[in-house]
C-alpha cells in the first residue's frame, strides 16, 4: 500500500448523502485512536491519519467544512 492511497465511492469507506436543500454530506470511517486531521483545497479532502495520506473528491461549494469526531471524517458542502 502507498503513503497515498485515494478514496472513492465504489473503493473506499466513503459514504455520500445528498439532501432536498442541495447539502452534499460524505463521510468516512477513519478508526478510533488514529491521530488524524483534515483539510479541504479546493474540491479535494486530504486526511492524514498516522502515517497515511488519502485523498477523496468532494464537490466544490460555498461553506465547506470538515469535522472530525471520534474517527468519523465528516465534510458538509452546502451547494
Amino acid at each position: 500500500m502507498n503513503d497515498q492511497e485515494q478514496f472513492r465511492a465504489e473503493e473506499g469507506p466513503v459514504g455520500r448523502r445528498e439532501y432536498d436543500d442541495g447539502a452534499v454530506v460524505f463521510v468516512a470511517d477513519v478508526g478510533v485512536g488514529r491521530d488524524a486531521s483534515v483539510d479541504l483545497v479546493g474540491d479535494t479532502a486530504i486526511v492524514v491519519a498516522d502515517d497515511e495520506q488519502y485523498e477523496f473528491d468532494v464537490e466544490e461549494g460555498e461553506n465547506a467544512q470538515a469535522f472530525m469526531k471520534n474517527g468519523v471524517l465528516t465534510v458538509e458542502v452546502n451547494a
